[in-house]
């Protein structure tokens, strides 16, 4: 086997390795819109999913402030009526119990 032979089979090997390589890349480029369409679906498809955790986010949050405001009134109701009965009740026991 002479030099030249063995340069020429290197060569074809090397020719063939690169074939494969490019057809294995070309394989996988037709699948890549393939997949780039389904990760635009499932983002699209969280961000549907966001949206709508958002919106009950602002209506739980409209639900916790009102139920806030109501719990203050209510605390602020009973201090005022604790405050007068504290000063009420002992005139009254004084009154009733000489």
């Amino acid at each position: 086997m002479t030099i030249e032979a063995v340069r020429l089979g290197a060569l074809e090997q090397k020719i063939a390795v690169f074939e494969h390589r490019l057809s294995e890349l070309e394989d996988r480029h037709e699948t890549v819109p393939t997949r780039v369409t389904k990760l635009e679906q499932g983002f699209e498809h969280m961000a549907g999913q966001l949206s709508e955790l958002n919106a009950g986010q602002q209506t739980l949050t409209v639900a916790v402030n009102d139920i806030g405001a109501k719990v203050g009134r209510l605390l602020t109701i009973l201090t005022v009526v604790a405050s007068v009965l504290q000063m009420v009740v002992p005139a009254l026991l004084r009154v009733w119990f000489p």
